[in-house]
């Protein structure tokens, strides 16, 4: 992943309980407000203090930033009255004292099969995956006195966090980008290793770093205080994920590049076991557990985490040197969290995880002009495919995709990093997420970056963004895009985007967390 040298700065708001908890509620964000929880009036799918400020500033006539579909959700005793005794309501709510009467759920409607089930992974799209973090020390090596205790490190990572959206923690955000069909729960510990740095580090022929050694002490280190068959969620004998992290405060820079951030996938040791169950994917931070430095850590983990999903690198590797890289979605509107590692997944990501239902992926088929309404995917799923090679319901093809985003949720952090224009509004992807098996009977997108079909950044790609260009911005109101524009083309059978797809899309009205997209096919 590349870094970012801006710091954002964290922004607390005042507590108005002295002691709150918080109550987790896992909501689907749709578009009828008797289909949210009840107390959530904030958006974030928790009910807790955020929620209390804003129904007391709503109460008390100032200004708040409250969506109209939301109001409703302030009437906790359900008298179509929103007056003190609901606000009493709710902080019983965030106290764990009060649980009210929830409305019926929205019915149950499927989702995609994820695509990245069919590749090689062990972390589970939908439902509870558990991790293990460990911070790991060296005889010569050790963290500074500033590391976080356990307890803080756990809830910052794996519970509520002190931060705001979107670095409240790796589990708040993974809820939020799966629209609550990913539950991430995990665990936290301190290891200190027989040895100095150096005695861990490795390579293999090709001056790839071995991290094996390194993990097999550690994990037998800690097997009698952990019983490593909780972390498989998925109950297919491998460990979902596991983290290891280095101390680099004084590292040079040759222990800087042999700890540098990655996933890796487990095969120096092939049959070890740990309780009866296999390491698979696991990731190496080069983040330390700091309070000032904890924002960084859930921002490398998450884009980590990604690839123990199964989604590739969206940004692009020089031509002949893998490791030579740079911005794939390039410009304002084209951060996503497997790309530089900012903002939320796109709608493809997330469609591909399985987090997106049938109801939520429209398809322009036919011909003629058709519009279509988009909600605003940093709370919703909800996107538009464009057929190219690809029928109508097939995933595994070349098509462009439209979606609308606004800087909230886990989109808030583009704000700090967009140079031009505030970032919102609507984007088009190119993508051809093709299939392909290869002779080890592994699948995984045929145009993938590390795949033997990738023939370099400007032909054949898995996702591209269309009107790419330096400060790449969204599409706004009355903004048309048709062929000629950047990489709004189809694929020729040499790789290069040289086919007019006959379509041309128009942007119509952006209001209350929803847009119109008018397409129409020559």
């Amino acid at each position: 992943m590349k870094r970012f040298r801006k710091t954002i700065a964290a922004v607390c708001a005042a507590v108005l309980l002295g002691t709150a908890g918080t109550m987790q509620m896992t909501a689907s964000a749709l578009s009828e407000t008797e289909q949210y929880y009840l107390g959530d009036i904030s958006g974030n799918g928790l009910v807790d203090v955020p929620d209390i400020i804003m129904l007391q500033q709503y109460l008390l006539g100032l200004p708040v930033n409250l969506q109209a579909d939301r109001v409703d959700l302030g009437d906790i005793d359900r008298n179509d009255v929103i007056d003190i005794f609901d606000l009493g309501y709710l902080k019983k709510m965030v106290l764990g004292t009060y649980t009210p009467e929830q409305p019926d759920p929205p019915p149950d409607t499927s989702l995609y099969a994820p695509t990245t089930d069919q590749f090689e992974k062990s972390m589970p799209c939908t439902g509870t995956a558990k991790l293990l973090s460990v911070f790991v020390e060296f005889q010569d090596r050790k963290f500074s006195d500033q590391k976080l205790p356990l307890d803080t490190l756990r809830e910052e990572l794996y519970g509520t966090g002190q931060a705001g959206e979107p670095y409240d923690s790796i589990t708040g955000w993974y809820d939020r980008a799966s629209y609550g069909n990913l539950r991430i729960e995990g665990d936290c510990l301190y290891v200190t290793c027989s040895g100095n740095m150096s005695d861990y580090m490795y390579w293999d022929e090709q001056g790839t770093p071995l991290y094996e050694k390194t993990a097999v002490e550690v994990l037998t280190a800690i097997d009698e205080q952990v019983d490593f068959s909780q972390y498989d969620g998925n109950g297919d004998g491998l460990i979902d994920c596991m983290s290891f992290a280095v101390p680099l405060d004084d590292a040079s820079y040759d222990e800087k590049q042999y700890w540098w951030g990655c996933t890796a996938i487990w095969y120096e040791n092939p049959y070890f076991t740990i309780d009866g169950m296999r390491p698979y994917n696991y990731i190496i931070m080069d983040q330390s557990p700091y309070a000032e430095t904890i924002w960084t850590y859930k921002q490398t983990a998450i884009h980590e985490m990604g690839h123990c999903l199964g989604l590739p690198d969206y940004y692009v590797y020089g031509d002949g040197d893998h490791y030579t890289s740079s911005e794939g979605l390039i410009g304002d509107a084209g951060f996503e969290r497997m790309d530089d590692s900012v903002g939320d997944f796109s709608s493809f990501s997330k469609l591909m995880l399985g987090w997106l239902s049938h109801d939520q992926v429209q398809w322009y088929e036919g011909s003629g002009a058709q519009t279509f309404e988009l909600s605003d995917l940093s709370t919703q799923g909800s996107c538009l495919i464009l057929p190219v090679s690809a029928e109508p319901g097939d995933l595994h093809a070349e098509y462009f995709m439209i979606e609308y985003l606004t800087p909230i949720a886990n989109n808030v952090d583009m704000k700090a990093y967009a140079w031009w224009n505030e970032p919102y509004g609507v984007r088009i992807l190119h993508v051809d997420a093709e299939l392909f098996t290869d002779q080890w009977n592994r699948t995984a997108f045929k145009y993938d970056n590390f795949g033997e079909n990738y023939l370099g950044s400007d032909r054949f790609r898995v996702i591209r963004l269309v009107n790419e260009q330096e400060h790449g911005p969204f599409y706004r109101t009355g903004n048309i895009c048709t062929f000629g524009t950047a990489n709004f083309a189809g694929y020729d059978a040499n790789g290069y985007q040289t086919v007019n797809t006959g379509y041309t899309v128009t942007i119509g009205e952006m209001r209350d967390g929803r847009c119109t997209v008018t397409v129409e096919k020559q």
